[in-house]
């Protein structure tokens, strides 16, 4: 199914416009696109633009294109060396399997079931002796041709001589086979395992390995043997044979070929594969689904198309500069009724052609220019008069809303190339009435100017001007080009700043400084905040060779690596390599301790682990033990200070364990029996956990005795090692659900929920023992709550080898290696290590308008904070009790505190917060009522000087606004009015009482302007020129109005879901209004958008830091930085401003270097940037 662009997605790659997803991948992207001539094909995009990206897709490219492309799809066009690298293929009209499976057709019968084998078999034929395997055969990688079944995606296959030493986990879980798991890459037998679980996937319309989680899918693929009875002979005994769990025992695509055809030769077989059901038809491309809306029309209507659509083309050559949006009003014109016009937007809006809110219409994408023929060849019509058109609807338009003044006329060259234009040069376009009076005023006003053309001293005055100022036009030209060049320079090297952020967190650092001095461009800027505040924290190479095997220390400080038979030793926060040895052979395992003094390691031809000291590397005890067994990732297991060695093996095949007194050499326990064992150690080394098929035992070192063990495990496998907080008074252990975390001895314990999203990553503690991850998930120990994780990070194999993942020392940051030897680290300070937390939540908030001030409630106080530098000033006590609600509001400058309490109804105290000291109480309305919480601070607002205050009341059962003079503490003026908030104009002359009746004049209470229905919550700008509307939970958009007319400006700038519940949710501006922050989500998923009005786009990425609700924000008085505030009392300090952006990620990552910035920025002298 195509899905719609997201707003980060491209409009445009290479030739080819981008019109919707057709799926996404841990890789990249797969769009929908066109090409030039109107031709759909499928494009694919990675994610990352690394070096490494590039060369797997490169890799991905040359296997595809080694395939024959009968049973593929064609490589049309590759651009691996742009600043995102794709490939297009030829689009496949037809479902995929999944789809086809899941659709009303449904599992396949016996003779669809056998044209189906024999088509994937032939393909795999065709892939092997192109001397590729697929390695990630799956019901979605299988398009369902009209000539049969079609294998694509080629991301993780490889040429079957490569190297199979190593290799990530990547591919689909559940079709998967068992070696993969175990770390290898393996050969083509990969594939036929695919092949069997794909075919017992369209017979039975579930998957064979049906598990819900990452270990109960690994321990089916390990254990469980599916159920193949529901298939006929030959077929039964051949995906039985393919589902083998030893890959000697399956049979070879030619095999599965010539059981099922009779042979092997690939064009007879691709003709026995064409299936004998039609598959589902493929979902509507936008064009058929246009050309069925233009075919559905009235004659009138239809004729009204071409100048509907005409009108919302650009002639940009770029997809993203071919779109524009038109008002409704100019679609009316002398030959189109306006009820026709109605039928074109209503039928193509409601088929997702056209996209119509408010006045506003829009193309829903510029690829329709390319796909749907018609308009195509409308466009290649009028693309010569397509610029006029454009300007002509611009100049027309200003004309018509400025009074039609005289100077906003054509004249000359541009006059008579719009006349020419509109007697000669349209084929489908009209003019509207506007456009038509605006030409006709023009041509008027042209003939009364002509009598004037004798005065030549006129002209020649003119001339003379030019003139002398030549020279400083010709100044300020080269000044404009120049300013031009660099401020596209800065957008451009902003851009790949944002596309390398992931994968080279230093460079894009480097990069958005570069961009920024290079021109202060909203792109910049963006760039700049984004990089700051990402999670990703670094990605580099350590070593300078190919990493086979890696781990990194309980702290994260100290990596250790092996390349064949080079062990080299890191640090990591350094760069700098402290130590090597050399092996006697390739290493293919390692493990560091805990407190990084010991390496164990483990070659490949002999079958003995090594034990050395760190950190020098040197053979401790000159003793080497037995390892047999084919050993998987974690069953060589140092403990937490090397003390003992753990090795699996000792009862044959990956059966038993053995533990080893290293600084001896003395076996201290063994265990013949158990499958998959995985061993580890308490903190004090003094007692052995073993985790497997039959649970968790505990093993006392010293004795050799059975120990206790709490209720870890409850249901499921326990196929991951049990872990040990730092003080031992934790245990841990994964399960299918999450995992179980245990007091020993004191309770209570606790679920940890949320699947892991990382295969074969274990839990662990941080060094101090507060959190717990698996992969980069993250769960607090103390005050769990609900078990949820407070921070989710998705990753790949790819990116983390599981066993490597650690929190640094000071748990500021989670530190991986990938298997190829990148270390990885995201920054989690904001969520682990706050700059302030209070030791309780809050309730209800205020923030001054000039950002200098905050007042947060709890219990019985108030706390009094100033943000620059932020900290606690003092508490005002409460009226009341604790029981009651609060209400709250600063004056524009943080001098004054409006507070109300429940208690004593709506009385409400004026403080004077300067002097500490309370003005006034302003009384109860009578009879008294409650409106504290978001009403009370909506109804309530202090006058610029601070010397009136305006309030929304409840007089007997009505009502009212009143005026009151703060000096007096008595009431200025009365109105009968019922608004729901009230706010002064910034020149104090003025009150906003909106939803109506409007704007009111202060003191007199005159009104001055009739407000919209639709505004609400309102905010004017700090120039009293517009108005804002924030989003709600129910108006998840920003709009802004005119001050003076009331009227709405622009459609609005959807923001996306705030939270709901408590009143409305704090929203915060920059001084000059041009950045506006909005909250969203909650618990870990709580975050902060920021949003550039001038840009009118999201500003960065998402802010996060946030355990719970954001209860208040704020800018600093001189917006260098946001202070937000959580329910939690949790205080984050964003840095916002572009020079501290500047400096910050100078001093963090550098400059780039001259010659970094010849290589990257050609076209711009070189310059200072940090």
């Amino acid at each position: 199914m195509v899905a719609p662009l997201l707003p980060g997605d491209p409009r445009q790659l290479g030739a080819f416009y981008l019109d919707g997803r057709l799926g996404a991948g841990g890789q990249g992207v797969v769009y929908e696109g066109y090409g030039p001539g109107g031709e759909r094909v499928a494009v694919k995009a990675l994610h990352g633009v690394s070096d490494r990206d590039r060369d797997l897709l490169r890799r991905e490219v040359s296997a595809w294109r080694k395939v024959a492309p009968f049973c593929t799809t064609k490589v049309l066009h590759a651009d691996l060396d742009g600043p995102v690298p794709f490939v297009v293929s030829e689009y496949v009209a037809g479902p995929d399997l999944r789809q086809a499976v899941g659709g009303p057709d449904g599992r396949y019968g016996p003779e669809q079931l056998r044209r189906l084998a024999i088509g994937l078999a032939t393909a795999l034929v065709a892939i092997h002796q192109a001397g590729v395997v697929h390695r990630d055969l799956k019901p979605e990688n299988i398009l369902l041709g009209p000539d049969g079944p079609r294998v694509i995606d080629f991301g993780i296959a490889g040429n079957e001589d490569l190297s199979t030493t190593t290799g990530a986990v990547k591919g689909t879980l559940r079709y998967m086979p068992p070696e993969r798991y175990r770390g290898s890459r393996g050969d083509a037998k990969v594939d036929v395992w695919g092949w069997g679980a794909v075919i017992l996937f369209a017979a039975t319309g579930r998957a064979a390995f049906d598990g819900e989680t990452v270990p109960a899918i690994a321990a089916q693929v390990a254990t469980h043997e599916p159920d193949t009875s529901v298939l006929d002979e030959p077929l039964r005994s051949l995906v039985a044979a393919a589902l083998s769990k030893d890959p000697a025992e399956r049979p070879a695509s030619e095999d599965l070929l010539l059981r099922l055809a009779g042979g092997v030769n690939l064009a007879e077989a691709a003709g026995e594969a064409v299936p004998t059901r039609t598959p589902a038809r493929a979902e509507r491309s936008r064009a058929e689904m246009a050309e069925a809306v233009f075919a559905g029309l009235d004659p009138a209507a239809r004729e009204a198309v071409p100048r509907v659509f005409l009108r919302l083309v650009a002639p940009g050559e770029r997809a993203e500069d071919t779109l524009r949006s038109a008002r409704r009003d100019e679609f009316t014109d002398d030959q189109t009724g306006a009820q026709a016009v109605e039928r074109v937007l209503r039928g193509f809006t409601g088929a997702g052609i056209l996209v119509w809110e408010g006045e506003s219409v829009t193309l829903a994408g510029a690829a329709l220019i390319r796909s749907w023929p018609r308009l195509r060849a409308w466009v290649e019509a009028e693309r010569a008069g397509l610029g006029v058109h454009q300007d002509l609807v611009g100049a027309s338009r200003l004309w018509d809303g400025h009074g039609r003044k005289n100077s906003d006329l054509y004249q000359g060259t541009a006059l008579a190339r719009a006349q020419s234009w509109a007697v000669t040069g349209r084929r489908q376009l009209t003019l509207n009435v506007v456009e038509r009076a605006f030409l006709e005023a023009a041509a008027m006003l042209a003939r009364r100017r002509g009598r004037f053309r004798a005065l030549l001293s006129a002209v020649l005055a003119v001339l003379l001007v030019i003139a002398v100022g030549a020279a400083a036009v010709a100044i300020d030209q080269r000044q404009t080009v120049a300013g031009q060049r660099d401020r596209a320079a800065s957008a451009q090297i902003a851009g790949l700043a944002m596309s390398v952020r992931r994968t080279d967190p230093d460079l894009a650092r480097r990069l958005a400084v570069a961009a920024w001095s290079i021109s202060g461009t909203a792109e910049a800027w963006s760039a700049l905040l984004t990089v700051r505040h990402q999670w990703e924290n670094r990605a580099v190479k350590l070593t300078g060779s190919e990493v086979y095997v890696s781990d990194l220390d309980g702290t994260g400080r100290t990596m250790v690596a092996a390349s064949g038979t080079r062990v080299s030793l890191w640090n990591v926060d350094t760069g700098r390599r402290l130590a090597s040895y050399t092996a006697p052979s390739s290493v293919d395992r390692l493990d560091i301790s805990e407190d990084g003094r010991t390496v164990a390691l483990r070659t490949g031809r002999d079958r003995q682990a090594i034990v050395l000291d760190a950190p020098g590397l040197r053979l401790r005890n000159g003793h080497r033990y037995p390892a047999a067994g084919d050993l998987r990732e974690g069953e060589l297991e140092l403990s937490p200070a090397g003390a003992y060695l753990a090795v699996s093996g000792p009862g044959g095949e990956e059966k038993g364990v053995a533990v080893w007194d290293t600084r001896t050499g003395r076996r201290v326990f063994e265990q013949a029996t158990g499958k998959y064992l995985r061993p580890s150690f308490s903190p004090e080394e003094n007692v052995l956990s073993l985790s497997g098929q039959d649970g968790v035992g505990w093993i006392d070192l010293a004795t050799g005795k059975r120990l206790a063990v709490p209720d870890l495990h409850r249901e499921g496998l326990a196929l991951a090692p049990v872990r040990f907080s730092p003080d031992g008074v934790w245990a841990v252990l994964q399960n299918d659900q999450g995992g179980r975390l245990v007091s020993v001895g004191r309770g209570p314990d606790q679920d940890l929920k949320g699947s892991p999203d990382t295969p074969m990553a274990e839990m662990r503690f941080s060094p101090d023992g507060r959190y717990v991850i698996s992969g980069f998930t993250v769960w607090e120990v103390s005050g769990i709550g609900d078990g949820k994780p407070i921070i989710r990070y998705p990753i790949t194999p790819d990116e983390c080898a599981g066993r490597t993942i650690r929190f640094s020392a000071n748990g500021s940051e989670l530190r991986c290696v990938s298997p190829d030897g990148v270390l990885r680290s995201l920054d989690v300070a904001h969520f682990t290590r706050p700059a302030l937390a209070a030791a309780h939540g809050y309730g209800e908030t205020a923030a001054s308008r000039d950002g200098s001030t905050l007042a947060l409630s709890y219990g019985d106080k108030v706390e009094i904070w100033s943000t620059a530098p932020l900290a606690e000033r003092f508490e005002l006590p409460v009226p009341g009790t604790s029981l009651g609600g609060v209400g709250l509001k600063l004056s524009r400058d943080g001098r004054l505190l409006a507070l109300g309490h429940r208690e004593i109804d709506d009385e409400i105290e004026i403080w004077d917060l300067t002097k500490r000291a309370k003005l006034g109480v302003l009384p109860a309305s009578v009879p008294p009522t409650s409106t504290l919480g978001s009403d009370f601070a909506q109804g309530l607002d202090f006058a610029p000087g601070n010397r009136s205050l305006v309030r929304r009341q409840t007089e007997r059962g009505s009502a009212v606004l009143k005026y009151w003079d703060l000096t007096t503490m008595k009431v200025i003026r009365e109105m009968r009015e019922g608004p729901t908030s009230v706010e002064f104009h910034p020149d104090g002359k003025a009150v906003l009482a909106t939803p109506s009746p409007g704007l009111l004049a202060f003191p007199s209470g005159k009104a001055i302007k009739a407000g919209p229905r639709n505004l609400w919550l309102s905010r004017f700008s700090t120039d009293g020129r517009t108005l804002f509307q924030h989003p709600e939970p129910n108006s998840s958009r920003i709009l802004t109005f005119d001050a003076r007319t009331m009227r709405p400006r622009g459609d609005g700038l959807r923001t996306g879901s705030v939270p709901g519940g408590g009143g409305p949710p704090p929203v915060a501006h920059s001084s000059d209004d041009r950045l506006i922050a909005t909250p969203h989500g909650t618990g870990d998923a709580a975050q902060i958008k920021l949003w550039d009005l001038r840009t009118r786009t999201q500003f960065g990425i998402a802010l996060t830091g946030h355990l719970d609700f954001v209860v208040a924000m704020t800018f600093t008085p001189d917006d260098s930085a946001l202070i937000s505030v959580g329910q939690d009392g949790r205080f984050v300090r964003y840095t916002i401003a572009p020079r501290l952006l500047a400096d910050e990620l100078c001093g963090k990552a550098g400059a780039l270097t001259e010659a970094e910035w010849k290589a990257r920025i050609p076209d711009v002298p070189y310059r200072r940037n940090c």
